[in-house]
């Protein structure tokens, strides 16, 4: 009978096994919020040429370092057309819903990127994440791919990293072994130049950049050249120098606010900063020129900002900002901008003649003027100081869709020498003083006559009051921004009218 009693007994000693095994492995799985760890926070595929369609496979590891297993859902934020593909533990799609991970395991997550070789105007760098939601806790894994042949600056996990400051690289003052040299770096117009992150040029250094070199930022990138280093970016009127995204779609072809800024630092006497036929479009902040703000009492600097034949458009808080600076500029045209589109403050030596400065910004309400000057800045201590200018603004336009688009606030206790004059100005501030203005060459809140504001065509009409009330031309102003020769009598702003 023992047997038949087992035989009877088995099935449901069985059941109660299953049910018990069913029991703990369900208590396994939390439902509790959980974090995961991954080994890389993002991963990087170099430069995929445009005849190479597929990448190198590349890898990262996902960890549950909780004592409980989790179910993960795993999905491709940029799902079907993104250039990138993922596989999750052996399986391949777009989304995995509930991979399991034991307590103190961890899965493999496989990438691998193929673009489009067709399109050519593809950005030069692609982004997608891989995202992970663990019982509502939301995670992700930057995925990028540098996508077409070019010059690449790239933060790495070894760069420079100073708290308060994005990742650095260091394009010009370091050698292999990360020590400081004087070096000049050329830049020729070979490829583009595409920089990610910020990328610098340290002390004694100098970036050399070739006319018609073409560079593009990515998303909150930036150029700076740090104190005593220097920029000579030397375009020409037929080969100009480009800085704008790295986005080429036509979607984002006047998006302002795509990269940071060309951040500029003070230098010695004799150093002078040179863009010359540059065009800077679609930052933050076009050109920031400053002495280093972490020194309160620093001086104006003595090496200057010379600007010669500048663009500046599209940047949703300043095209120039600028403090305890020298800036000498001819044929600058400063376009819309989201905040002023020259600003400058603290001490400072501005020489600045036939400059157009025309403020149609709209892509929101702008409630400050295209032009500010002020004397005056709050240093890194917070205390306002009020330094000394030195200013000569001639045969210039600056005009906007706002009332007050030129504006002055000097603060008593410092020199200045200011002297405004053959100047066209949209403003409801007096310009009567004469230690700063000369009255019969002012003329206020007359329409310039631009071409065409709506398609942003700054040149001017036959009709415009802007016309021969320049005067002559000194040698560095013989032409105007198109390279059209300033004979006879002379318009203001930077572009002579032309039949």
């Amino acid at each position: 009978m023992l047997p038949l009693s087992l035989n009877r007994t088995a099935p449901f000693l069985a059941l109660v096994v299953v049910l018990l095994f069913g029991c703990r492995k369900d208590k396994l799985f939390t439902t509790d919020p959980a974090e995961l760890a991954f080994s890389e926070s993002e991963v990087l595929f170099d430069t995929i040429f445009t005849e190479v369609p597929f990448s190198v496979t590349k890898r990262f590891r996902v960890y549950n370092r909780n004592d409980e297993a989790v179910r993960v859902d795993i999905a491709l934020q940029g799902g079907t057309p993104s250039p990138f593909r993922i596989n999750v533990d052996g399986a391949t799609g777009i989304t995995f819903d509930d991979v399991e991970i034991l307590g103190g395991d961890s899965i493999y997550v496989f990438v691998e990127a193929s673009l489009d070789q067709t399109n050519n105007n593809n950005p030069f760098v692609f982004e997608d994440h891989v995202l992970f939601n663990t019982n509502g806790t939301e995670q992700s894994v930057k995925l990028v791919a540098w996508g077409q042949d070019a010059h690449f600056f790239y933060p790495g996990p070894d760069s420079i990293q100073i708290e308060g400051f994005p990742p650095l690289s260091i394009i010009a003052g370091r050698d292999d072994n990360g020590q400081v040299i004087c070096e000049t770096i050329h830049w020729p117009n070979d490829l583009p130049y595409v920089i990610y992150g910020y990328a610098v040029v340290d002390s004694c250094s100098t970036l050399q950049i070739d006319p018609g070199v073409r560079v593009y930022m990515h998303g909150g990138a930036g150029l700076w050249i740090y104190r005593w280093g220097r920029i000579l970016a030397e375009g020409t009127l037929e080969e100009p120098i480009t800085f704008q995204s790295d986005r080429l779609e036509a979607l984002y072809a006047e998006l302002p606010g795509q990269w940071d800024r060309i951040w500029i630092n003070d230098g010695p006497a004799g150093s002078d900063n040179l863009l010359q036929h540059v065009r800077i479009k679609n930052a933050l902040v076009g050109i920031q020129c400053e002495t280093w703000p972490l020194i309160p009492d620093a001086p104006t600097s003595e090496a200057r900002l010379v600007l010669n034949n500048v663009k500046i458009r599209n940047c949703s808080a300043a095209g120039i900002l600028s403090r305890n600076y020298a800036i000498k500029g001819v044929n600058l045209l400063v376009g819309d901008c989201g905040q002023y589109s020259v600003f400058l403050t603290g001490g400072g030596n501005y020489d600045l003649n036939h400059m157009t400065i025309a403020n149609y910004w709209n892509y929101g309400v702008r409630q400050t003027p295209a032009f500010i000057m002020t004397n005056t800045y709050g240093d890194i201590n917070g205390d306002i100081q009020v330094r000394a200018i030195t200013s000569d603004i001639k045969n210039s336009i600056i005009y906007g869709s706002n009332v007050n688009e030129f504006q002055l606030e000097f603060a008593e206790g410092n020199t200045l020498d200011i002297d405004f004059e053959r100047l066209l100005l949209r403003t409801d501030q007096s310009t009567s003083n004469t230690d700063l203005f000369d009255p019969s060459t002012i003329y206020r809140n007359q329409d310039p006559g631009f071409r065409n504001v709506v398609e942003r065509d700054f040149h001017l009409t036959s009709g415009s009051p802007a016309r021969n009330r320049a005067s002559a031309p000194g040698v560095d102003a013989l032409l105007d921004l198109d390279g059209v020769d300033r004979i006879g009598e002379i318009d203001l702003g930077c572009f002579e009218y032309v039949p």
